[in-house]
């Protein structure tokens, strides 16, 4: 069976390989590793060309890459549109536009390219405009859409989307989403959803030991004594940071500190207003906040491992949330939010807290009684360990994700 995989984004057209880093990409990469090892499927991926990954793929015998470079000139088109939505615009979410006219420029590239061979079926991952790929080479086979979200626009290709011979959903919460009249592409038929939970790699997030870890502490400061909590993902309001904060200062425990882990996106200095409203907050706080800028998905687990517990209150309904089943698989008590996706990847391994006006003085009780009870705490770290290896299992994800695919 010859699969060709599509994906493209508009937040920054990041490669696969994943070498710079894309939940979706990452995933994907996932698959391509266990083909590697089990040769279940024939796959192709069309990807933005980078040296780094062109590089990274050459481990993959057994997948063939086709690299889009993006010509200067639309790369140029890029840097204006992004100049415009950023400065006057400011309403609009300006990172969503950053790579619109690559997307463009992709979409018909990967046109050309499927009407050159032959595919069993095609995958579209996540982004909407992907299905001009489908109406432009009047592919008539079989194509699938991989939802990582909710769909908020249809790109004037409804049609096209709807026709998909299945959709894949990190989620039942994506899947439900999806089939509601008011949805963007919806309703779609129900009988077309498959859920297919997101994976992580139990080999790279998987317990290990404080003394592995010290040098992470050392680095920023934190000594043994200190209750080391963790917050990691994107420096933005719907992550839930200034809720973690400010949960922080009603703490009755002392001698805690938190590390804030992530960035905008990778190797973007530019701060927002929402930042910068964390990082007063955060200073009113002292040297008891510790931002450490983007961490490399290599090195997350080391950070993970230097914590005492992670605390991701995600404040907008999150399709599935990786970054929790990262953290419960390193060991780590987690504390999250019923947000989406998130109680189907969490089960009763993490608390769970509801997004009302309470939620502030909520956090802060649960994380007084998590490091104050070695009890619930360790009650908690196994019970997640157990989670991850069930829900997300990398090992089983090709074999999941062929099964979905399956009529």
């Amino acid at each position: 069976m010859r699969v060709l995989f599509l994906m493209a984004d508009s937040n920054g057209g990041f490669p696969v390989p994943a070498v710079k880093g894309g939940a979706t990409e990452t995933l994907v990469e996932h698959l391509i590793k266990q083909n590697q090892k089990k040769q279940l499927v024939d796959m192709e991926i069309v990807s933005f060309y980078d040296k780094d990954a062109v590089k990274a793929a050459e481990q993959y015998t057994n997948c063939q890459f086709h690299w889009i470079r993006i010509p200067v000139v639309v790369k140029m088109l890029d840097k204006l549109l992004y100049f415009i939505v950023k400065h006057f615009f400011k309403k609009k979410k300006a990172v969503s536009y950053k790579t619109i006219f690559s997307l463009l420029y992709y979409i018909l590239c990967s046109s050309h390219i499927i009407k050159q061979c032959q595919y069993d079926k095609i995958i579209l991952e996540n982004n909407i405009p992907l299905a001009w790929t489908i109406k432009l080479s009047k592919f008539n086979g079989e194509y699938y859409y991989h939802f990582h979200n909710v769909p908020r626009i249809s790109a004037k290709a409804k049609e096209t989307i709807q026709n998909s011979t299945g959709f894949l959903c990190v989620s039942c919460y994506v899947a439900d989403q999806i089939c509601k009249p008011d949805n963007a592409i919806g309703p779609v038929n129900k009988d077309k959803t498959r859920v297919l939970y997101n994976c992580i790699d139990l080999n790279h997030f998987s317990p290990r030991s404080k003394e592995t870890c010290f040098y992470i502490r050392e680095k920023y400061g934190v000594s043994k004594e200190e209750t080391l909590i963790i917050f990691v993902g994107r420096l933005s309001k719907e992550k839930g940071i200034d809720v973690v904060l400010s949960a922080m200062k009603q703490c009755k425990t002392k001698h805690i500190k938190l590390m804030i882990v992530g960035g905008l996106m990778p190797n973007d200095k530019e701060k927002d207003q929402y930042q910068l409203y964390i990082r007063k907050l955060a200073a009113e706080m002292g040297d008891n906040v510790i931002f450490t800028g983007y961490i490399d998905q290599a090195a997350l687990p080391d950070f993970y491992g230097a914590a005492d517990l992670a605390i991701l209150p995600s404040m907008w309904d999150e399709p599935a949330g990786l970054t929790m089943v990262e953290a419960m698989a390193e060991g780590l008590p987690v504390i999250s939010t019923v947000s989406g996706g998130i109680p189907e990847y969490l089960g009763n391994a993490a608390v769970l807290l509801q997004r009302d006006d309470d939620i502030v003085s909520r956090l802060a009780e649960n994380i007084d009684k998590i490091i104050t009870s070695f009890e619930v705490s360790n009650i908690m770290r196994e019970a997640g360990v157990k989670r991850a290896a069930f829900i997300a299992d990398s090992e089983t994800y090709l074999e999941r994700f062929l099964q979905a695919i399956s009529r």
